[in-house]
């Protein structure tokens, strides 16, 4: 299926499998225009989705925010959203950190990095699945595993041969990481065999990177990831690739920066009631972590919010346009 897994090569610098910018490039279109609409919950990393006519939320809840909500226990878990409402619909993938969400047909998936300390959350080397077609009974069953490997973030996306997976690495008893945490990727037909692509196609190795979002459209698979720039501030970048050899990086990044608007409560804001103020006086230097998905014709946005030390909240944005148009729009 992918040919390009099998390749055995020397490790590439950066500089060299990256299609950058120069003296030569050309911005043919312009900046993508994305309205921020405000602060919408004040959990951490979110997926929307449409299901069924309702744009939905999955967002994922620390231990401490859990504390009295939670029926079941006061551990890490994942709440589904109606965004309209702000009705909670399930609660899932308890121990876990890290969620992302992935739909395909009528079939919700959640995966999440199962923590080595179910109580403290964080990292671990074992990703678990998610999955439902009523957002309220969930299977679960183990994604992929590989001793040792200290996973974060992940970020699921099927292309043309199949499924591809991008993990968040921080440490990797076999394989060098690069700064702080880089991009490893696997494969699979079916969600359920999976094959690790070569270590050497892990990307980026020469900088911060962090909170993958992929997509896959019109033969790219595009990879959102969160930079930090210098004086501490962090913010999301897109690239993109047709075989995780060269990547292409847009001439129209970075894609959010933090402003004012991030301090705004959206109309649909959920939990957010006595937090207004601390919204207003946050010290805000973070626009990251962003997953989108089309809604009414737009690209429906969420992105966090926070100082990188402990503090944070989501917001809502927009693009108007469909989402293949959004991606596209970065690369004219």
């Amino acid at each position: 299926m992918f040919n390009f897994i099998k390749r055995k090569r020397k490790w590439i610098p950066d500089r060299e499998r990256e299609i950058n910018y120069d003296a030569n490039t050309q911005m043919n279109g312009k900046y993508p225009e994305i309205k921020k609409l405000g602060a919408c919950s004040p959990y951490g990393e979110m997926t929307p989705f449409v299901f069924h006519g309702r744009l939905m939320r999955m967002e994922q809840v620390k231990r401490a925010q859990a504390k009295g909500r939670d029926p079941l226990d006061y551990g890490n878990h994942t709440i589904i959203r109606d965004v309209a409402t702000g009705e909670i619909i399930s609660r899932l993938a308890h121990g876990c950190y890290f969620t992302s969400g992935y739909l395909e047909g009528d079939t919700m998936y959640v995966l999440g990095t199962r923590s080595r300390d179910p109580e403290l959350g964080g990292c671990g080397d074992t990703v678990m699945i998610f999955q439902s077609r009523d957002l309220v009974q969930w299977e679960e069953r183990e994604l992929l595993s590989r001793k040792g490997w200290n996973y974060y973030n992940t970020s699921l996306a099927k292309g043309e041969n199949g499924y591809v997976l991008c993990l968040e690495v921080g440490y990797a008893p076999d394989a060098p990481v690069g700064k702080t945490f880089t991009c490893f990727f696997a494969t699979s037909p079916d969600m359920k065999t999976w094959t690790f692509m070569d270590n050497k196609t892990a990307y980026p190795m020469d900088r911060y990177c962090g909170g993958p979002y992929m997509r896959f459209h019109n033969g790219y698979f595009y990879l959102f990831l969160v930079t930090c720039l210098p004086c501490a501030r962090f913010t999301n970048y897109l690239c993109r690739t047709k075989d995780f050899d060269k990547w292409e990086v847009s001439p129209y990044n970075p894609i959010l920066m933090p402003s004012e608007e991030d301090k705004m409560i959206s109309p649909r804001a959920a939990e957010l009631e006595g937090l207004e103020e601390t919204i207003r006086t946050c010290f805000n230097i973070n626009n990251s972590d962003i997953d989108f998905c089309e809604w009414q014709g737009k690209t429906y946005i969420n992105y966090a919010v926070g100082n990188q030390l402990g503090y944070y909240h989501m917001c809502e944005a927009e693009y108007d346009g469909p989402v293949g148009e959004f991606l596209e729009a970065f690369f004219q």
